[in-house]
């Protein structure tokens, strides 16, 4: 074809959208991770900012314990000193032993802000400072001086301390609106990251999938195309070789009518005889070539067993023996063209052979022509039940031509000749791989 072989020469569309289609697979691909990238880090974000809001919260939590633990404890001592009831001094103990507690605690969660450390310090001071003013009217109405207790109280100490938690309470309450600024700020950041990255995402995706298809259009249309030169091609040499094989068979047969007629202007003798099988040999390639054309579409091929099942029956007919029995086993397979002629040229020797030396003119004679797989390639076998094989009979005798031939024919299909001679009749059978090398 003017074009070339399509077969050998790839549409430069089809590569180019291939290497497109590889391009845009990469780049969506890097898409994808940078997205899960942005993701990853906006997440981190809001986990972070999620981990100082709960410290905050853990801190004003212990602000407010130790608040209300001093104001049980105001409460207590207010209590003892009115009633002198013991309860109240084991409320105000454990008032303290909380506000102790919760004062180490807000050490350890503000190791890492020295500005709340400044202020946990002086909460501790003022709390201890409550504590002991708490302490001593305690004392004091145990001793039951509760006028001196009274005293103490009115002296202020305590509610200077009290004073002193209070602002730093608002102190911390303000830290944590600031800090929940924050976090809310870094939430919204973060919504807003997430909701670009995706919109972005999809949008990519869009734009890949549009670009995606468009390429997948080129290369199907460019393997359209090719697979339509394809098809007009196989159809073209398909065309050609049966028009080949038409023209060879044709030509056979005119060869065949020449020696016919040479072979009839003979009397009868070697000459004829040798006629006459060069005949039946050239008709015998001539059906092989007659059945490659009439295929119906099949390239390269041709059905193996229906030629071997079809050539013995028109050699047997040939002889016009009606007690001649004629039995075949073969199996429909597909035989490489290539094998096409040795194999008729083998089967025609044998089968000849077989009529001539194993079917007597004085006794009806049996034929069994077999053809099937065989391992990994073919058998042929012909069989009858003459007299058998000479003694010392050799293949490859300078007198036995036609089995030399058949030798020489074997090897062209790379397989071997068998002699499986038997009590009565001989048989020769031809193993071939499925393809010649």
């Amino acid at each position: 074809m003017d074009d070339g072989d399509p077969a050998e020469d790839p549409s430069p569309d089809r590569q180019r959208a291939r290497e497109r289609s590889f391009r845009l697979l990469l780049s969506a691909l890097a898409a994808l991770f940078l997205t899960f990238a942005a993701l990853g880090g906006a997440l981190a974000w809001y986990d972070s900012a999620n981990r100082w809001v709960a410290h905050t919260h853990q801190v004003r939590s212990n602000i407010s314990d130790i608040l209300q633990a001093l104001t049980d404890g105001e409460s207590a001592q207010r209590g003892y000193l009115l009633t002198r009831d013991p309860q109240f001094l084991r409320q105000a103990a454990a008032s303290r032993a909380v506000a102790e507690a919760k004062a180490k605690a807000l050490e350890s969660l503000t190791r890492d802000n020295r500005e709340q450390q400044r202020r946990v310090l002086i909460l501790s001071q003022a709390m201890r400072a409550r504590l002991d003013v708490l302490e001593r009217t305690l004392e004091l109405g145990r001793a039951g001086d509760v006028a001196g207790a009274v005293r103490v109280i009115q002296g202020g100490e305590g509610l200077a301390a009290m004073a002193v938690v209070r602002a730093l309470t608002v102190e911390l309450d303000a830290t944590e609106a600031r800090l929940e600024a924050d976090r809310a700020a870094r939430a919204a950041a973060v919504r807003a990251l997430m909701i670009t990255a995706l919109v972005a995402f999809a949008l990519i995706l869009g734009w890949l999938f549009v670009k995606m298809n468009r390429d997948i259009g080129l290369d199907r249309d460019a393997e359209a195309d090719r697979a339509e030169r394809l098809r007009a091609l196989v159809q073209q040499r398909t065309l050609l070789i049966d028009e080949v094989n038409h023209r060879v068979k044709n030509s056979l047969q005119q060869i065949a009518s020449v020696v016919r007629l040479q072979a009839r202007a003979l009397p009868a003798g070697e000459a004829r005889d040798a006629l006459d099988k060069t005949l039946q040999r050239i008709m015998a390639v001539g059906r092989v070539h007659e059945r490659l054309y009439k295929a119906e579409g099949q390239f390269g091929v041709f059905d193996g067993g229906a030629y071997a099942a079809a050539l013995a029956h028109e050699l047997v007919e040939s002889l016009a023996r009606e007690d001649i029995e004629l039995s075949t086993d073969v199996e429909s397979v597909d035989v490489d063209s290539r094998q096409a002629a040795p194999l008729a040229l083998i089967l025609n020797e044998l089968v000849t052979n077989a009529l001539k030396y194993g079917c007597p003119s004085d006794r009806p004679g049996k034929i069994h022509v077999g053809f099937r797989t065989f391992g990994d390639g073919y058998r042929l076998s012909v069989s009858d039940e003459g007299d058998g094989l000479p003694k010392n009979f050799s293949a490859s005798s300078k007198k036995s031509l036609g089995m030399r031939a058949i030798e020489a024919l074997a090897r062209q299909l790379d397989g071997r000749l068998l002699i499986e001679p038997g009590p009565g009749g001989a048989t020769f059978a031809v193993e071939f791989p499925r393809s010649v090398t």
